[in-house]
């Protein structure tokens, strides 16, 4: 599924509501960046899930992934028309990197250990960093830095962890 203009839209805005939460200040930052840098780890943990999750094609994970990103989308898009009047389309796409079958096993082993976390810490960030990762993730220049990366990555540990256990 391509992502529409509503979807990145609203991507956009989770990661902009997350950082404007997260935000302490310049003195904070000062004192303290590293510190106050790991409080967005559990965001960006949970968009690197929601990437992997819109890339699966089939099955279950991939129909959740695609339901995702269409009530994004006609979210957004409806945001879009009704509340500034601008027109929708279609989000320049990419070719993401394809998920082999050891980035897939590491997909569900993945987004397993991600809904038992689910009730744990800051819940409402990670359900943002999940959600912007969907909306964002098939972006052309998002997908460029990070979803090809982060699928390359999941191919590569899958293959390592399938290849371990014969």
């Amino acid at each position: 599924m391509t992502p529409t203009l509503g979807a990145v839209l609203i991507g956009l805005i989770l990661l902009a509501w997350e950082i404007a939460k997260w935000y302490p200040g310049i003195k904070a930052l000062r004192a303290d960046a590293v510190g106050h840098l790991g409080n967005l780890l559990p965001f960006l943990l949970c968009w690197a899930i929601g990437a992997l999750t819109v890339m699966v094609v089939g099955g279950l994970i991939g129909w959740a992934g695609d339901f995702a990103l269409w009530g994004l989308g006609a979210f957004g898009d409806g945001l879009l028309v009704f509340g500034v009047g601008a027109k929708t389309g279609t989000a320049p796409g990419s070719t993401s990197a394809p998920l082999t079958e050891g980035g897939l096993f590491i997909t569900a082993i993945v987004l397993a250990v991600f809904l038992a976390r689910r009730g744990k810490g800051a819940t409402a960030s990670k359900w943002r960093g999940w959600l912007s990762g969907i909306g964002l993730a098939l972006t052309g220049s998002i997908a460029r830095y990070a979803a090809v990366p982060l699928a390359s990555a999941a191919n590569l540990a899958g293959a390592w962890l399938t290849g371990m256990m014969r």
